[in-house]
């Protein structure tokens, strides 16, 4: 069904005042200048948006995108950036090669990690205009990026001369944590094996709210089982311990802070059968409280390391996930508010979801849920607006 938008006008009787017209929305504004099909209460695909069609159709490993600046602007890209960057609603399109692994600062730039001369050695930042590159790295691949509030700019990369701590093992792959400072350098800050013995993950990196970095640490590389969180207050680590079935899956973010600070991780039922089934926990001041499909929580993560974000806090606290059946991550968004579950878009496979801060989402995910290992992606783009989630409550 096509949205069609008509105008009515509404004459005030003499006399009477007439009542402001209430604000939109960024979000808002944005669906009145396309052309959408609302394909379920509230959630709109857009078919137009004003200047072209967003579907990006993309062959082989999909990692279509989608990001969303702090005062709403919209930033698709897709297949790699092989297919250029671009803003909803807008005819230009950047051509350069497009950074992966893209993030939104605090002053609304997206920074991403990009080829200098090796594979994901460059970090860029990009205005709206074009992409300039802030600083490169020398024998790291850069896996992971996360932005401070102060717009300081973190990554976590492997490190293939470095083994990691108490092995012996020569195929082990160690870890280092960056930082990239004003002047264009890039300093490691890699010392918690003060208070952590084991293995860190390279694609797993958040920042909080308060600019403390956290890490995970890993049993062993070859399960997906985790051991604990390490925190970095700017001066020292502390490793917490974490909690029961937590699980870092090697398929994208699954740790997430909210605005008053709660982390948020992916784990799993400590009863459940395998590492897929359902599980969040949250650690705030009193420690960890681990939510299981006891709790309503359903399967989710999975599908893809490039698909890199799965799980995100919206302003009002609740959480947004890639649902995953089975761990295939086609298995739709779902909505998370400690009470109440709610799944959208339940037939398609997510590859990226960004949260606005007017409280919508923006999903880039297939018209038609596939397989796996699908060589052609129709990647559409669809918004689920705050009033899908009452509609879904009612």
């Amino acid at each position: 069904m096509r949205r069609l938008v008509t105008f009515f006008l509404v004459i005030p009787l003499l006399g009477a005042a007439a009542a402001p017209a209430a604000a939109q929305s960024p979000t808002e504004e944005l669906l009145a200048g396309m052309v959408t099909e609302e394909v379920e209460p509230g959630v709109f695909r857009v078919l137009n948006d004003g200047v072209r069609d967003p579907t990006h159709p993309v062959p082989g490993y999909p990692s279509a995108t989608v990001d969303v600046t702090p005062d709403g602007d919209v930033w698709l890209a897709g297949d790699e950036g092989r297919q250029g960057l671009f803003r909803l609603g807008d005819e230009r399109v950047s051509e350069d090669r497009v950074a992966l692994y893209r993030e939104v600062a605090p002053d609304g730039s997206l920074w991403g990690i990009g080829e200098v001369s090796d594979w994901n050695d460059g970090i860029y930042s990009f205005d709206g205009e074009g992409w300039t590159l802030r600083a490169t790295t020398t024998d790291d691949d850069l896996w992971a990026l996360a932005l401070g509030p102060d717009g300081t700019a973190w990554l976590a990369a492997m490190d293939r001369d470095k083994h990691c701590p108490d092995t012996d093992d020569s195929d082990c792959i160690g870890t280092v944590l960056l930082r990239v400072e004003d002047d264009g350098s890039v300093a490691t800050v890699d010392d918690w094996a003060d208070v952590y013995d084991g293995d860190v993950a390279w694609d797993e990196l958040a920042v909080s709210p308060d600019g403390d970095v956290w890490l995970v640490g890993m049993v062993r590389w070859d399960g997906p089982d985790a051991k604990a969180l390490l925190r970095f207050d700017g001066r020292e680590w502390e490793a917490i311990p974490g909690p029961d079935g937590f699980i870092n899956n090697s398929m994208g973010q699954s740790i997430a802070f909210g605005p008053d600070g709660t982390l948020w991780v992916h784990s799993r039922d400590p009863e459940g059968d395998d590492w897929n089934s359902a599980g969040l926990a949250r650690f705030d001041d009193p420690g960890w409280t681990t939510f299981t499909e006891a709790d309503g929580v359903q399967n989710w993560g999975g599908q893809g390391f490039l698909a890199t974000d799965l799980l995100g806090v919206a302003p009002d606290g609740s959480l947004w996930m890639n649902g995953a059946p089975g761990g295939s991550g086609c298995g739709g968004v779902d909505h998370y508010d400690g009470k109440t579950w709610s799944t959208f878009l339940r037939e398609s496979c997510v590859h990226d979801l960004a949260l606005a801060q007017d409280g919508s989402v923006w999903v880039r995910a297939d018209v038609v849920a596939g397989s796996w290992n699908s060589n052609a992606w129709d990647v559409g783009l669809y918004v689920i607006t705050p009033e899908a989630v009452a509609a879904s409550e009612s």
